[in-house]
């Protein structure tokens, strides 16, 4: 199921492993004279390798892709941000979007998947099943010493990247979110935006992943991660503990507010409805907000992006505002 369909946990909301593949005697994606040509090899192990995982499989040139076809890509996390600028990237989309093989990106194959909630042992598995399934017709890079061979040295050995995506209003709010971040750098766990490196955390969402990918194992890095997310998501229910014992009708005015205006709006920016639908997220997780909508708050933030809203018309800016408001309206 699509990661973010009736996703109704607030805290931590959604968990990826990509992993990062080069072919072997190939060069990397930025010195690579003939991107289509390796792509094609791809394609063809792809469709060779496993004729289930061949059919479960939706092919896209994002050279020739609509531009909002690809930012809608993106807005589902399904590519990443580098794969719009028209340089010979592809990718495969699964028919269920639980997980994307991006080719030509920095390396000639980063395979992810995507899953619902604190998944990070489903994923790791899902993922290295596919990786297992794509090294049968293809020989990767790789080295005793140093591992798999990536572009960047800081992705190379296991390849690995796993992370977890949290909503964190609370220890936004107490302004203790930059000693979780300071404390998990130290740790060697990065803490992005929502939109990974070089993103901001709209909404409150951040994105917890590892640093390190050489010198320790896929069962190592999990293992860590998944601890430093469990203290990160008990420091966030001890804030929200603290504000409903210090302020609770501060805060249930709040997310009130921001509950009113997600109901009766009749125009809304993408950045306005992140900001509000963490609140009504936190109002609902702390039981302050009762009412259900039809949609889960993350279904309603995803779908009221811009590109995946447009629907592949070209609306204007006051056009999506209006059909955004109008789609909060309905199912918040």
């Amino acid at each position: 199921m699509i990661w973010y369909k009736d996703n109704d946990n607030d805290i931590v909301i959604s968990t990826r492993v990509r992993l990062a593949r080069n072919l072997d005697g190939v060069p990397f994606p930025n010195a690579l004279e003939n991107k289509a040509e390796v792509t094609a090899r791809i394609k063809t192990a792809l469709a060779g390798s496993n004729s289930t995982l061949s059919k479960e499989l939706e092919f896209t040139d994002l050279d020739t892709a609509a531009v909002c076809a690809k930012r809608a890509l993106e807005e589902e996390h399904l590519i990443s941000p580098q794969m719009l600028d028209g340089k010979g990237h592809s990718v495969f989309v699964s028919r269920d979007k639980t997980m994307s093989i991006m080719l030509m990106e920095e390396d000639h194959i980063r395979l992810q998947v995507i899953k619902a909630g604190n998944a990070l042992d489903e994923a790791y598995d899902t993922a290295t099943k596919i990786d297992d399934v794509i090294e049968e017709n293809l020989t990767y890079a790789f080295d005793e010493e140093f591992g798999y061979l990536t572009a960047c040295p800081t992705n190379a050995g296991t390849g690995m990247r796993a992370s977890v995506m949290m909503h964190l209003p609370a220890l936004t709010m107490t302004r203790n979110i930059n000693n979780v971040i300071s404390s998990a750098g130290s740790l060697g766990i990065a803490v992005r935006g929502l939109y990974g490196e070089g993103s901001t955390a709209d909404g409150n969402f951040f994105q917890i992943s590892n640093q390190i990918t050489m010198g320790i194992s896929e069962e190592e890095i999990l293992k860590k991660l998944k601890s430093i997310v469990e203290q990160i998501e008990d420091a966030e229910k001890k804030a929200r503990d603290y504000l409903k014992s210090k302020s609770l009708d501060a805060l249930s005015d709040k997310v009130y507010r921001s509950y009113g205006t997600l109901k009766y709006a009749r125009r809304l920016t993408s950045a306005e409805v992140k900001s509000l639908i963490s609140d009504v997220m936190l109002g609902r997780g702390m039981g302050i907000i009762t009412e259900k909508g039809k949609k889960a708050p993350v279904e309603c933030m995803i779908l009221s992006e811009p590109s995946i809203l447009s629907g592949g018309k070209n609306l204007t800016p006051d056009q999506r505002d209006t059909k955004r408001a109008e789609l909060i309206r309905e199912n918040i």
